[in-house]
């Protein structure tokens, strides 16, 4: 085993990359290890390359860090002074320490980097200068060419380019002059470009265990933060998620939160997930909290239109906040909403629904109609060729035919507006083919 990389106090104690891991511990007794984690090294990545993909379009996830091209994004971030500076506070939020390099390829950019990140392009004398008086040994070559560059007296980039091609090929190998080709850019990287993943899954683990709903909140903000870094860098939103807590041993326990109209905002979600988690139990001890979705909308939040009424746009919004938070309090049984269906009877024409799953109706519901219906209809005397229901009643209007299943007859009625002798008015309907007449509503 050998040492990868190493703190400054380590390398005070003589200690340096590739060095065996025996000599190290000689070296420095006290000397702290850490295994490496490739798993994890390649999710950190991931994490970093959604950041990145917020500031380019184009991302490579190489085996030791990223790739981006800036090229063609200056406009948008007004400079690249800019845009570095906010890459710059992004990355540092995530990570330490940053090694960077700057070049015309993404491969000469590899090969220059330094530690430390910065916020201004060098000029492009410089890079150029900096890129031929580079050390052939960072070249990916063998011992053997390693030797034979020193035989020849070759030691930066700037004696190699020097030769002629052809020469390069005859006595080093073909594979040093593509390594050339794609440090200059003549040829164009191959490597496969960053796309966000179709679906979000991300978790975070406690070793000790979290004992307490308290003690869930941070790492659940930190998942929730990842989660919106990933709907901007689909420019989409959400509008489900799923919480799963497991313990080291025993049964997990799971929550679902869905919204009204779709969001990105985490600090909305964490309140929602703060209020629900209040409502469920939890094993004693978790050790792996797991946040997934994979319903998502695409464009504006539900709510909001680019040219229309953003004031409407935003009492949609407040209205969705509202409808989350007491779903997420009380459970979504609780919350019912009354609304108009595609049936044209009356008695039928009105359900109850989920709020926010109300489509819109084909059945047009047009007319004079009371608010409130009789639960059911009642039927009316007809004292010689007089309406009476309790005291004689009057035709005002009408008719109005409503009619739902036309091969049916009992499902074909006229609708009329009467009167009685003070003045109170009622919706009647008389059955289509009969003489028989009923009262359904009443208006106030």
């Amino acid at each position: 085993m050998r040492v990868l990389c190493c703190s400054e106090s380590a390398k005070q104690s003589g200690i340096e990359p590739q060095l065996s891991l025996s000599t190290a511990l000689a070296l420095c007794p006290e000397l702290l290890t850490l295994q490496r984690q490739p798993e994890r090294e390649k999710t950190r990545l991931q994490q970093l390359a959604l950041i990145a993909y917020s500031f380019s379009p184009v991302v490579i996830i190489d085996e030791k860090g990223l790739w981006l091209e800036l090229s063609g994004c200056e406009k948008l971030f007004h400079s690249y002074r800019q845009l570095l500076q906010q890459l710059q506070t992004k990355l540092l939020h995530h990570c330490t320490d940053v090694a960077m390099g700057i070049a015309g390829s993404a491969y000469a950019a590899r090969l220059l980097c330094q530690p430390g990140f910065r916020c201004e392009l060098p000029q492009s004398i410089e890079l150029e200068q900096q890129f031929r008086r580079t050390s052939l040994n960072l070249l990916r070559v063998t011992k053997r060419q390693q030797q034979s560059f020193q035989q020849l007296g070759l030691t930066y980039l700037d004696d190699l380019l020097a030769l002629p091609r052809a020469e390069l090929a005859s006595r080093f190998g073909t594979a040093i002059v593509e390594q050339l080709q794609l440090l200059l850019g003549e040829k164009p990287c191959q490597l496969k470009l960053f796309n966000p993943p179709a679906t979000f899954h991300d978790l975070l683990q406690s070793p000790q265990g979290i004992l307490s709903k308290q003690g869930l909140l941070f790492p659940m903000k930190a998942l929730l933060q990842r989660l919106s870094i990933y709907l901007q860098a689909r420019q989409c939103y959400c509008r489900k998620i799923e919480w799963r807590f497991e313990p080291l041993i025993g049964d997990h326990s799971s929550m679902c939160i869905t919204l009204s109209g779709s969001q990105n905002s985490w600090s909305t979600l964490l309140d929602l997930s703060r209020l629900q988690l209040d409502r469920i139990n939890l094993p004693g001890s978790i050790e792996t909290i797991i946040l997934s979705t994979d319903d998502f909308a695409e464009g504006l939040p539900e709510g909001l239109d680019l040219f229309g009424d953003t004031s409407a746009g935003e009492e949609r919004l407040e209205t969705n906040r509202l409808i989350d938070s007491l779903s997420a309090r009380l459970g979504p049984e609780a919350l019912q909403q009354p609304v108009m269906g595609d049936n044209y009877l009356p008695e039928e024409a009105g359900k109850i629904v989920a709020p926010g799953e109300h489509q819109p109706v084909t059945v047009g519901h047009s007319g004079l109609q009371p608010l409130w219906l009789l639960p059911k209809p009642i039927a009316l005397q007809l004292r010689n060729q007089q309406l009476f229901w309790r005291q004689p009643l009057y035709i005002l209007s009408g008719p109005r035919r409503l009619s739902d299943n036309w091969w049916q007859s009992d499902q074909q009625r006229d609708y009329y507006l009467a009167c009685d002798n003070e003045g109170s008015r009622y919706w009647l309907f008389k059955q289509a083919g009969t003489d028989r007449w009923f009262v359904q509503g009443l208006f106030s």
